[in-house]
Order: structure tokens, then C-alpha cells, then sequence
């Protein structure tokens, strides 16, 4: 089953709105056919997707919760092994909140909750079944592995309220200073009282490999996942998804920000690797929630001496070494390559390897405008869409335009039968990308720009000063980006 993807759109409004459809298995038991929710208008659409995100993650627990249940025979519990479990999540919630358990008056009103309006339950020392707290017993019968009867789970239920009663007694004594023995915890019954469900082991490679195959991401995503997932693995010596713990995500995050990687680095690639895994383990009810959702990247920040863009002094170079000449032995593809593509990453801001995969055709004239089309027909977008860039006049100027042809779909930059090689994460778009970033180095660009993305950078940069509007409304503006 791959991760449930949930579209996030703009209403007439602005507002940012996204719905997920409830599945029909578990459609009568959740209660209702679809959840709905919107966020402002003035979010970008990076914090929109987080939101989303953040939304989305209950709604699969739950989910998983119900299919879960369902799977499952349902069975009946002991006295003993009923508060055997209620101890063992007992013990959680202490060691959660022990080491700071805030203010003695919120523990209070949190054991008020509890106290059902009835006075013949208040007197038969029963709790109010209140929706957080049965939240925390179906997580914990997950967890478990574990279908239990309604008696059953109305009793584990009691068991629960009456040791976070216990509990909100204990942490109003800790918030007082009292840090005393626990009465509670020596009349608990051993841990191993608690009954359990053997999971099977699974397989957090192949989850990854099952995510892969969905297509839910690019191969160049997937490739450069696939190591930090063997990673991973690697640093907890085992690869059972159903057996890793926060600290386990936790010491690896250590771990690399210690080789050292840049904070930057392992938040935004090897993380995220892990989280969509995870967060996939939790769709399909193999884990009762995300061991990496709570974790923090820390470590020391990167010193940077310099902007990302190329300065005035590198574009020169590099542009008037664009213009040639080139030496006689250079292959021709080359030769163009190193003669077109920088001016047009200049002028575009656009990737290098959006304009080294172009093709004659994706070079065309539209409505009296020469125009560049930056689409997946030609290769990886990292956006997946296609779109049109229009040529500045300066490039015209130079000839530019002339390359354009027609229904002409050989690849002006590479030559397919001369480079061999390539696969879907290596292109040999890429590789040109690559000969590029190599000829700039040698043209003295220092190591701390990238060579071909720094036009990319270079291009923000400039935009931001002249005040580029982002969204034209006509054909006119020549020099914006699409």
C-alpha cells in the first residue's frame, strides 16, 4: 500500500483547502465520509504543505486503528493482565512528564476531567471515558497488537482512568518538588503480565522499496534516499519497522550531524527519507505512530562567506568564456553546451539540467514570442510540470532561437549515440550538467558557489532587486521566469 497522497488546492477564496476521503472498509466505523480543512490564504505553498501534512498524520493513525481492530479476533483479559497493560502505559506517562511536570493546578483540573457527573459512578470509583483517553487505549492495544471485547476495552479503559488519577497525584507532587517514592508503581503487576501479540517483522527496505515503486517520488529522489534508508538500517542493526523507537531516529540524527554533515543537510535529505517511510508504516497500521515526527535536527550552524549566486566577476568569466572559441578537439555537443547554456541559465534561472536535456523542438516561437518549454517529456522537472520560459532579446541577439526546429526531438546538448551510459537517475543530461560544473571549476570559480546552480541563485538575487514580478500577465516581460 503506498502512502495516502491528499491533493492541496486554492478556493475561489485564496484559502488553501484539502480533503481526504475516509475509505469505504473503515468508512461506518470512523463515523463520517470525508474530512475537510482550510488554511490561509497568505501561506506559501511550502507552509501549506506542511499543514497538510501535520492534518493528515492523525487521520491515518486513525485509520490504521480501525483496519487494525478489524483484522483482529477479538479476545477477553484477566484482572490481572487488564492492569498489567493500564501499569505499562502508566509507566510511559510517568517518564513523559516526570522530568517536567509544570504547574501542580493543571494536574488538577486534567483529574477533574476524569470524574464522571453520575454519583453512583462517581461513588463505584469509575472515570469519565473522556476522547483523549480512549484515543491513548487504542493507540496502546495497536501497539500491542491486540482486538479486545467491549467488556474487555471498558475495563481496560477503567484501569487506565484510575492510574492517570494516580498519576495526576504524583506530578501535582512533582510540580510541587516532591520527587519521593511512587506509591502506585510497587503495586503494579510485572510488565510481563501483560498480554501481547507477536509482530511479525517488517521490513523497512522494502517498505522503502514498495514507496519507490509507487511513484510517488522521482527516481533522482529515490536514489538519493536509498542510501540514507541502508543508512539508517545500518546504525540500528536491525530492519524491523515495527521495532524503531524515536531514540533509535534520534541517535542516527546524532550520529550524522557527528560525521559531520550540515544540519541542513540531514534535515531536508536524510530525514525526510525516513519520516515518509515511517509516516507509510503508520498508513498501513504496522505502527501505532511515527517514531520520526517529533525529532529535531541540531547541531552547529554552517558558516557561510559568501552569497549562493555567482558575483559579477564569475558571470563575466564564465559568459565570455561561453563565447568561445573552444578548443578544436571538443566534442560539438560539448562545444554547444559549453557555448548556450550558461547564457541561457543567466537569462532563465532555471536548472542547468532543465537546459541541457532541451530539444530542438522545445525551442519554438508562441503568439510572435520566442519561447523556451521546460517539460518531462524532455526529462526530470522537479516540479513535474511543464512550462514556458521566454528567450530574452539578448539571446535572440545571439542566435539562440535558431536551434528551435520544429517536431525535431533530438536532444540539442548531448549527443544519445556518442555518450553512452546513463540510466533514469543519471542521465546523460546530467552527466553534460556535470562536464559544465567541471569547466566552470577550471575557469578559477571558487568552491563555494556551485558552478551551475549559482546562476540560478545569481538569477533570485537580481530579480529580488529590480523588483521582477514572478506571475506576468502578458508576453511582454521578456526577462521573467514562468
Amino acid at each position: 500500500m503506498a502512502f495516502a497522497m491528499v491533493g492541496l488546492k486554492r478556493s475561489k477564496t485564496g484559502l488553501w483547502t484539502a480533503r481526504k476521503e475516509i475509505p469505504a472498509d473503515v468508512r461506518a466505523a470512523y463515523g463520517k465520509r470525508e474530512e475537510k480543512k482550510s488554511w490561509p490564504a497568505e501561506l506559501t505553498a511550502g507552509q501549506a504543505k506542511a499543514e497538510l501534512a501535520s492534518w493528515l498524520i492523525p487521520i491515518e493513525e486513525r485509520i490504521a486503528l480501525l483496519r487494525a481492530s478489524a483484522d483482529q479476533t477479538a479476545v477477553t483479559l484477566s484482572q490481572r493482565q487488564s492492569r498489567a497493560l493500564a501499569g505499562e502505559w502508566y509507566h510511559a506517562q510517568v517518564a513523559l512528564y516526570e522530568e517536567n511536570p509544570g504547574r501542580p493546578e493543571d494536574w488538577w483540573f486534567t483529574r477533574e476531567e476524569l470524574e464522571p457527573d453520575d454519583p453512583e459512578e462517581r461513588e463505584a470509583g469509575r472515570v469519565r471515558p473522556t476522547a483523549w483517553l480512549i484515543d491513548e487505549r487504542e493507540k496502546l492495544l495497536l501497539e500491542k497488537g491486540l482486538r479486545l471485547t467491549a467488556g474487555a476495552a471498558d475495563a481496560l479503559l477503567q484501569e487506565m482512568g484510575d492510574v492517570w488519577v494516580s498519576l495526576c497525584d504524583l506530578m501535582e507532587r512533582r510540580a510541587q518538588g516532591d520527587y519521593g517514592p511512587d506509591p502506585l508503581a510497587e503495586t503494579l503487576p510485572s510488565p510481563e503480565a501483560a498480554p501481547t501479540k507477536a509482530k511479525a517483522a517488517v521490513s523497512l527496505k522494502q517498505l522503502f522499496e514498495d514507496y519507490a515503486a509507487s511513484g510517488a517520488s522521482s527516481p533522482r529522489t529515490v536514489a538519493k534516499w536509498r542510501p540514507h534508508v541502508n543508512s539508517f538500517v545500518a546504525h540500528i542493526g536491525h530492519d524491523d519497522v515495527t521495532k524503531v523507537t524515536p531514540a533509535d531516529v534520534n541517535g542516527w540524527v546524532k550520529a550524522l550531524i557527528a560525521k559531520p554533515l550540515a544540519v541542513k543537510t540531514v534535515q531536508d535529505s536524510y530525514l525526510p527519507a525516513i519520516k515518509i517511510i515511517l509516516a507509510d508504516a503508520v498508513a498501513q497500521g504496522l505502527i501505532p505512530s511515527n517514531p520520526a515526527a517529533g525529532v529535531k535536527v541540531r547541531g552547529p550552524k554552517t558558516t557561510q562567506t559568501r552569497g549562493k549566486g555567482l558575483t559579477d566577476a564569475e558571470a563575466e568569466t564564465i559568459l565570455k568564456a561561453a563565447l568561445g572559441p573552444h578548443p578544436k578537439s571538443l566534442p560539438a555537443f560539448t562545444a554547444l553546451a559549453r557555448r548556450w547554456v550558461p547564457w541561457v541559465c543567466a537569462y532563465t534561472g532555471a536548472r542547468v539540467n532543465e537546459i541541457t536535456q532541451l530539444r530542438a523542438m522545445d525551442i519554438r516561437e508562441e503568439d510572435g514570442v520566442w519561447i523556451i518549454h521546460i517539460t518531462p517529456e524532455a526529462g526530470s522537472v522537479k516540479t513535474g510540470k511543464a512550462r514556458k520560459v521566454p528567450i530574452h532579446s539578448h539571446l535572440i541577439d545571439q542566435g539562440f532561437h535558431k536551434l528551435g526546429k520544429a517536431g525535431d526531438a533530438t536532444p540539442l546538448f548531448y549527443d544519445p549515440k556518442a555518450m553512452r551510459g546513463g540510466s533514469k537517475t543519471a542521465t546523460q543530461a546530467t552527466k553534460m550538467g556535470e562536464r559544465l560544473a567541471k569547466w566552470v571549476r577550471s575557469l578559477g570559480v571558487e568552491e563555494g558557489v556551485q558552478p551551475n546552480h549559482g546562476w540560478r541563485h545569481r538569477f533570485k538575487t537580481v530579480a529580488r532587486a529590480v523588483r521582477m514580478d514572478s506571475e506576468p500577465s502578458r508576453w511582454g516581460d521578456r526577462s521573467t521566469v514562468f
